[in-house]
């Protein structure tokens, strides 16, 4: 949630913020703003909407200087506002600070600054951070005993960025539990809550740590921890490339991100299967002899990666005959579940940062579970507070509504499982042999797929006017009709549900008319004749079919208004493909209807909140 930037340096720094931003508009939209010390004295420009309209603010009212910060906001407290886009000032605007997370105990602070004096102009929780500097400050304090004070005060998690008029040649920030990153450049440094938005300048990251804070200027960077002690700077090589954060001739970063999956199919299958045919997760940092104790698993996550989960709880039931259970992160954490010490619990976020995922994470902890991670960001703060982790290898993504990482992380659970079996010995090699040869398909599959895409785009038009949509799925494809209706919810804005085929009878039957489209999916399986029936149900009613089926069907195509065939495949595979015919489908849909899919409304792309 929200985007943060910093520069000090040489260069303009109303350029380098604006770019900044721009890469992590997809964290927020609702507002945006810059701070910058020109000529020693404060500026502040910041507008409602879009970065687009900043800009246009900017070509009326341009700022100079070369320290600054900046900020892209995804509201939580106070609607989306002029007055509440970030930064916030102290009363006199000698302090500017821009702020990701929540300040929970907000509320009595302001009470307690109002009963002093102080003068709210927002209604975000964030004015009170600059409140409480002022004070501070006001009080004879240095900057340094200011902000160990404000640490001592707040509560919740949450990320800031500040500047101040007294020391105009720095930039100050901390975090305790919402990312900020440092780059370094040529007598530069950046800060920022993505990579995504360091990678065009900086040669060298620092991955700043739960409650640790600091400064930099153009020459150095000074780092604490909340108690005041020095920290050295750990700095990593950046080696993310501006063609992972470019959209490389694609109008949008979602359509982008659906090309790139076959692609990173190849380079999974390259670094996860040997030539000899095993499976090599020398990352992950748990044993076999912890592996071969485990006796049940809880995977717990949110939105897409649950679904995802749910895909992988079929795997690990399957492949090593171990009690799976899937979990709402945002629930778990809350309903002191069931658990003993022989329980492994899998937590699964792309961004590694999802705010209820952690918390679940630390509520297994605190009862002495094994927790391992499924991220697409290693250095993250989950993959850092979990006992192991596996990197997906999805590559940056920038699209909110997640493709690639959801195939990825669908991909290594069954690869997981399989790893898992041998532990377990429950997987014979005939099958294994099968799955791996079959997952070496998978790539020019979904090449094939893809290749199709215009089918897709042409049927979009005919649900301009679409009000509601039903996805029905069964077994391994269930969580696929979820995600599904999640995606078409997500960037097109119409009504979607998802159901298990066999459920449908109990209720959400009452839904269909001629004006509802339902999608089956549809493939040759043991549960074909049931999605058969689920579709003759349909047409009995006079609803639309949209059906995905194994290329070469027969049955199922003469009874759907709309067909699309995917490669033939192991069942167990069958969700990958079938996954991404609805991902064109939400994605052209969404373009038919004139919405913008890499900024859905009301969404970002990292939730750090809870």
């Amino acid at each position: 949630m929200c985007g943060i930037v910093g520069y000090a340096g040489n260069k303009s720094v109303e350029s380098v913020l604006m770019v900044g931003l721009a890469c992590l508009e997809y964290r927020g939209y609702d507002s945006a703003g810059i701070a910058v010390i020109d000529h020693d004295e404060l500026e502040i420009r910041k507008e409602k909407g879009k970065i687009k309209a900043l800009e246009a603010l900017l070509r009326e009212k341009p700022v100079r200087g070369n320290v600054g910060v900046g900020h892209t906001r995804w509201a939580t407290h106070g609607e989306p506002s002029q007055i509440n886009a970030h930064p916030h000032t102290n009363e006199k605007q000698t302090i500017a600070i821009v702020h990701n997370g929540i300040i929970e105990n907000y509320m009595q602070l302001k009470m307690k600054l109002q009963s002093l004096g102080y003068i709210f102009l927002s209604n975000t929780d964030t004015e009170v951070i600059s409140h409480l500097l002022s004070m501070e400050l006001s009080a004879k304090k240095t900057v340094k005993e200011a902000f160990l004070s404000l640490f001592k005060t707040i509560q919740g998690k949450w990320a800031i960025a500040a500047v101040f008029e007294r020391e105009p040649d720095k930039v100050y920030f901390a975090q305790d539990g919402a990312p900020l990153l440092i780059g370094k450049g040529k007598r530069e440094y950046f800060l920022a809550s993505d990579l995504s938005a360091l990678v065009r300048n900086s040669t060298e990251v620092c991955y700043i740590k739960p409650k640790q804070w600091g400064y930099f200027s153009k020459e150095e960077l000074v780092l604490f921890d909340f108690d005041g002690n020095d920290v050295v700077p750990e700095m990593k090589k950046q080696e993310a490339k501006w063609e992972d954060v470019d959209k490389g001739g694609f109008p949008h970063y979602m359509i982008k991100e659906i090309y790139e999956q076959a692609g990173i199919f190849r380079k999974i299958i390259d670094r996860r299967i040997k030539e000899n045919g095993e499976l090599d997760f020398s990352e992950m940092g748990l044993s076999k002899e912890i592996l071969s104790k485990v006796n049940r698993i809880v995977i717990q996550a949110a939105g897409t990666s649950l679904h995802s989960g749910m895909i992988g709880k079929h795997y690990l039931e399957q492949f090593t005959k171990i009690q799976t259970d899937t979990e709402m992160s945002s629930e778990f954490r809350y309903r002191n579940p069931v658990v003993e010490g022989d329980t492994l619990i899998i937590a699964i976020s792309q961004s590694g940062e999802t705010a209820d995922t952690l918390a679940s994470i630390h509520e297994a902890k605190a009862k002495f579970l094994k927790v391992l991670s499924m991220v697409n960001n290693v250095n993250s703060t989950i993959a850092r507070e979990s006992d192991a982790f596996i990197d997906t290898c999805a590559g940056m993504e920038i699209g909110v509504a997640s493709t690639k990482a959801f195939t990825a992380q669908v991909l290594h659970l069954l690869l997981f499982a399989m790893y898992f079996s041998t532990i377990k010995w429950m997987m014979s090699d005939e099958l294994r042999k099968e799955l791996i040869d079959e997952i070496k398909q998978l790539p020019t599959k979904i090449e094939y797929i893809l290749n199709k895409a215009p089918e897709i785009e042409k049927w979009a038009q005919d649900f301009i006017n679409t009000k509601d949509f039903v996805f029905l799925g069964r077994t391994y494809n269930h969580p696929i009709a979820l995600e599904g209706a999640l995606k078409l919810k997500e960037i097109s804005y119409i009504h979607a549900s998802g159901y298990a085929g066999g459920e449908f009878k109990h209720g959400p039957i009452a839904l269909i008319t001629s004006e509802v489209p339902v999608v089956c999916i549809a493939n040759k399986s043991e549960i074909y004749p049931k999605m058969i029936s689920n579709i003759q149900e349909i047409k009995a009613r006079s609803g639309k079919i949209i059906s995905i089926v194994t290329e070469g069907d027969v049955e199922a195509k003469s009874l759907s208004d709309y067909c699309f065939e995917v490669p033939a495949c192991h069942e167990f595979l069958s969700p990958i493909l079938n996954v991404i015919p609805l991902q064109l489908l939400s994605y052209y849909v969404a373009i038919a209807r004139g919405c913008t899919p890499d900024q859905p409304r009301n969404l970002a792309k990292s939730v750090t909140v809870e």
